[in-house]
């Protein structure tokens, strides 16, 4: 019994730690490479989790929708702006 419990607290630490946005696992810059203009946010999120941080804002005259969406662990920050829910831009600093 008592192995039993260590085996699901470790399994439950590992799915937790899989939570939240910007895990090491997905935050690589193989990952960020895939990205490319014209891929919606849910092509994003699938390819590297959700983000740590996200802003959408109206464009003004315009029209539209500007989404900043950040992912950042210890050394990485990759920030990627979607107009109207299609990739604009993507910047990557890895090993800051």
């Amino acid at each position: 019994m008592k192995k039993l419990c260590s085996i699901l607290a470790v399994s439950a630490m590992v799915v937790l730690s899989g939570c939240g946005g910007g895990s090491p696992l997905s935050l690589t810059q193989a990952n960020v490479d895939k990205i490319h203009e014209g891929m919606t946010s849910t092509e994003v999120k699938a390819l590297l989790g959700s983000p740590n941080d996200s802003k959408t804002e109206p464009i003004p005259i315009v029209g539209g929708t500007k989404t900043t969406l950040v992912y950042a662990n210890k050394n990485d920050r990759v920030v990627i702006i979607l107009k109207n829910d299609t990739v604009q831009t993507k910047e990557a600093h890895f090993g800051m």
